[in-house]
């Protein structure tokens, strides 16, 4: 029936998601290796797979589609779970151990099975390599072998009410694998399969948690110096009279937020990862469902110890860039503000000027209209005289001097409204 509905082009995709990297059912004695790896900026996310393909060839095992996310082979000796990602690349090794040695349970190790060649080839940076032994015994009160873990840094905790018992001390050892010991007490390979995972993942994500305090700490001078940068600014803002001393402290104030900006656009993917993996290392720590053994601090209890305040300055850190970007954003805005009125007191004064020698600039146009009225009525009462003057006007009884006397008005008037009417038509059309 479902063949007939139009599908969502990703619902078989979100559909697998929930079961993608799944579990794998463990049966102790078991050697686990873990690595995660993070590809170098600008590198092929698809090397890891090409590269597990040639893996795949040497032992004649059907290589992974390009692509994948996720890998499970068996090459014999060996088995090997890839996943995919988002930012790294993680490779599970997992070896059965025939012969547990008593006082060392890391004597045998999945990743010594692994062609070393192959191994060191590995595409990307090593953040995170950790041994895992699981290895069956009869009760939880049995104490790791001594010099398996350092005294003063030993975690340990009875897991999933009874089924299981871990202990570590998260510290890197000879060969630079840190080393979980998982004791197997209930014999279920698909809880000590999940068990297993948990440990490798809290390892896992706890670290890439941790990659978020290293730019922290560097950020913290920094923003230090900006802090101090600003609240001098500010102190100086109340002093500024001048708008030119105004403008070169919204230069500097604008410098400066761009500044803080920048630090919080390099900052904040790294800061959001952390505080994700952390929350991750969270839920991983509660699906062991810990019970204190011996006295000893619970896995969860060690972390948070340890992981939670480095998690606190990374947030820390987080919230001063915030506050500081808030700061300097009001700053900014409160000198804009005033600048913005001292230019517009500036501007008003300007028009005030421009009004004023507008106004003598009419005063003047009106006194030189007048001039020309009177200059142009001269003009034409000259021609007029010229051409009356030849006129008998003798025998009407009246003189010339007379006849030009009463055109001066009238030439006046008519020179003074055509020049109106001419101002009226050009403030018109301008």
């Amino acid at each position: 029936m479902i063949q007939h509905l139009p599908p969502h082009p990703q619902r078989d995709r979100l559909t697998g998601e929930l079961h993608a990297r799944p579990p794998l059912p463990l049966a102790a004695p078991v050697a686990i290796s873990r690595l995660a790896l993070v590809g170098e900026p600008g590198s092929d996310r698809g090397a890891a797979v090409a590269h597990l393909a040639l893996l795949c060839q040497r032992y004649g095992v059907t290589p992974p589609a390009a692509g994948a996310d996720f890998v499970l082979a068996d090459f014999g000796g060996f088995r090997l779970r890839y996943e995919r990602h988002t930012e790294f690349d993680g490779w599970t090794f997992l070896r059965p151990i025939f012969e547990p040695e008593a006082d060392d349970p890391f004597a045998t190790t999945a990743i010594a099975a692994v062609p070393r060649d192959w191994l060191s080839a590995l595409p990307g940076l090593t953040l995170v390599a950790a041994h895992i032994a699981v290895l069956p015994t009869a009760g939880e009160d049995e104490p790791p072998p001594p010099g398996c873990f350092a005294p003063d840094n030993l975690a340990g905790a009875t897991l999933s009410g009874g089924a299981a018992t871990a202990w570590t001390d998260f510290r890197s050892g000879p060969d630079g694998f840190t080393r979980i010991l998982l004791q197997d007490h209930a014999r279920n390979a698909s809880l000590t399969g999940r068990l297993a995972q948990a440990l490798w993942e809290i390892e896992t994500y706890r670290m890439f948690a941790l990659l978020a305090l290293p730019p922290a700490r560097a950020a913290s001078p920094e923003l230090a110096r900006a802090s101090e940068r600003l609240a001098a600014l500010t102190t100086r803002l109340s002093g500024l009279e001048e708008l030119d001393a105004e403008r070169e402290a919204l230069e500097e104030l604008t410098e400066l937020a761009t500044g803080i900006e920048q630090l919080a656009a390099a900052t904040a993917d790294r800061f959001s990862a952390g505080q994700a993996y952390h929350a991750l290392v969270g839920r991983r720590l509660l699906v062991l469902r810990e019970t204190r053994l011996h006295g000893l601090p619970t896995l969860a209890e060690y972390l948070e110890r340890r992981l939670d305040p480095a998690m606190a300055t990374v947030e820390a850190t987080r919230a001063r860039i915030a506050s500081l970007s808030v700061r300097c954003g009001r700053a900014v805005d409160l000198l804009r503000a005033r600048v913005a009125v001292a230019q517009e007191a500036q501007t008003q004064k300007l028009l005030a000027a421009m009004a004023e020698t507008g106004r003598a600039q009419l005063r003047l146009q009106e006194t030189v209209e007048g001039l020309s009225v009177a200059g142009i009525s001269y003009y034409v009462l000259s021609l007029a005289g010229y051409a009356l003057k030849p006129l008998p006007w003798g025998l009407a009884g009246v003189g010339v001097d007379h006849v030009l006397a009463l055109l001066v008005p009238l030439v006046a008037a008519l020179v003074w409204l055509r020049m109106r009417r001419q101002r009226r038509q050009a403030a018109a059309t301008g």
